[in-house]
């Protein structure tokens, strides 16, 4: 078996989810420091003191500063590694399938599931139930290349959430 995810990724992901959660709470500690120095300068200000408008005024644009990067930090960039690292601790620690298929094509189309994106691999494979062949997509994460598998090649693969974790090729 051919090992397509592997418990580094899990540790790579969680390093990735803690530097980025370290990072945000270091500009939250510099963004209270500042704030609680602005406090203190604002109220050490005598009464009527032109410079309390200033000192205002700095104090909301660096709020609003601080608010905007909060939202996109947390919303976009945090949100994307927490939601990879999610999936990758499923992926090690979920039921996992065993499958075989015959390999028909690569899709590059970008397929979000559960807020990752991947791309997929196709497979026929027999329904037992129905009798049948059905096209199956077994999907992979969009940033890493997808397997080197040949066309019409026989493969017997594992997955978890219909995402690839290894693979063998049988013929």
């Amino acid at each position: 078996m051919i090992d397509y995810f592997t418990a580094e990724e899990l540790e790579k992901a969680k390093k990735q989810k803690k530097r980025n959660l370290t990072a945000y709470l270091i500009v939250l500690a510099a963004y209270v420091c500042i704030s609680a120095a602005m406090y203190i300068i604002y109220f050490g200000l005598p009464y009527k003191s032109p410079r309390i408008t200033t000192i205002k005024w700095i104090h909301y644009l660096l709020t609003a500063v601080f608010v905007v990067f909060s939202v996109i930090f947390l919303g976009i960039v945090y949100k994307r590694v927490r939601r990879y690292y999610k999936q990758c601790y499923n992926m090690q620690t979920g039921l996992k399938e065993t499958s075989t298929g015959n390999f028909l094509e690569y899709d590059e189309d970008i397929q979000d599931k559960d807020g990752v994106d991947f791309k997929s691999l196709v497979f026929i494979e027999w329904n037992k139930y129905k009798k049948d062949f059905f096209e199956r997509k077994v999907l992979v994460f969009y940033e890493k290349p997808f397997p080197e598998i040949p066309e019409k090649a026989n493969v017997r693969y594992i997955t978890q959430g219909n995402v690839l974790i290894s693979y063998e090729i049988l013929s």
